[in-house]
């Protein structure tokens, strides 16, 4: 945008709030540049053919001292400093506070070994040969209203030796449908593609969850308000308490993600959990513990969209959360 020669008086008008540190590099240079000005008057600088006003206060008179405690609630703590207070930050972040997940965890709860009336919803991340690879199994507890995590199981491949997905995931994952009422298993097809297929012919309720931005944005906002609120509960596990203080939050324009500050840190059952807590929000708040040993017909086919977004997931909910009986149609798992 160049300033037409034409006119004897024209100028650019910017308006914005502030972006990231080394991203926004025009947005960033303007800003400096205006610092450099001399001060003409409070957050207002003048000089060089550039006129700036930058507030790290916000200046909206319905902006309260209640609606910034608000914000400072609702976002996270970049997202507050750049779109709140105006301030260039780093696009990445510490996911969640140190002291948030010990609140989380707690000493009393354990790994659960089988309860086959649970509902569970397990959440798959593989790797074959440098991440490790994860699967955790949560469930919703209406008796409190939180999500807990009822088991895990993580496998760390190498160059030389690749995971083997037949003796590792695909026996875990049928173990787990063998253990618990697990009414889906999410992942995501890069790795799985193969796996998904011989599971689905073998009866478990394979569920599709394509890591896109808005997935996982989704996933990565649903599991840091449950920590954040203290709304899920952990067992005591180092590796998992370990992986969660390593895990940070990049920022893009698009949205955010889940993901570490160095390759060498595994966070891989991070991502297992934030898909299984979705599902476990989205759909298990509606389930209900099996009263009976009947058989639990389940929708198996490979899932495009976010929760809740397929045609059986529709007529999953005008069923109450559940198909009940050997005739409802899909494969069974037990």
């Amino acid at each position: 945008m160049v300033p037409p020669p034409t006119r004897k008086i024209a100028c650019r008008l910017t308006t914005t709030y502030a972006g990231f540190e080394g991203e926004s590099t025009l947005l960033e240079e303007l800003y400096k540049r205006g610092l450099a000005q001399p001060q003409i008057g409070a957050d207002l600088h003048a000089g060089d053919g550039l006129l700036m006003f930058w507030s790290h206060v916000p200046v909206a008179p319905w902006q309260s001292v209640e609606w910034v405690e608000q914000m400072r609630r609702q976002l996270r703590p970049n997202a507050f400093l750049r779109m709140i207070e105006n301030r260039f930050v780093s696009t990445e972040s510490t996911f969640v506070d140190p002291e948030w997940i010990d609140r989380c965890i707690d000493p009393n709860w354990s790994p659960v070994i089988i309860d086959k009336t649970l509902p569970v919803y397990v959440g798959c991340d593989a790797s074959v040969k440098k991440d490790s690879t994860a699967i955790a199994a949560m469930f919703f507890d209406r008796s409190v209203n939180k999500v807990r995590l009822v088991a895990h199981r993580i496998f760390q491949p190498t160059n030389s030796e690749p995971l083997d997905f037949e003796n590792t995931v695909e026996r875990t994952l049928k173990e787990l449908c063998g253990r618990f009422s697990v009414r889906g298993i999410y992942y995501d097809p890069y790795q799985m593609a193969s796996v998904a297929q011989r599971l689905s012919v073998a009866g478990l309720p394979m569920r599709e969850y394509t890591q896109t931005t808005d997935h996982l944005t989704a996933m990565g906002s649903n599991l840091y308000e449950l920590i954040k609120g203290g709304n899920v509960v952990l067992y005591p596990d180092a590796v998992i308490k370990l992986a969660l203080n390593r895990a940070v939050a990049k920022e893009t324009p698009r949205g955010w993600k889940i993901t570490k500050e160095k390759q060498s840190h595994k966070i891989d059952i991070v991502i297992a959990m934030a898909m299984a807590a979705l599902a476990a929000v989205e759909r298990g708040q509606n389930e209900l513990r099996l009263v009976t040993s009947e058989w639990i017909s389940v929708h198996t086919a490979p899932r495009i969209g976010g929760f809740g977004s397929t045609p059986e997931d529709v007529a999953w909910a005008a069923a109450g959360g559940r198909f009940g009986g050997r005739g409802s149609g899909g494969s069974v798992c037990w």
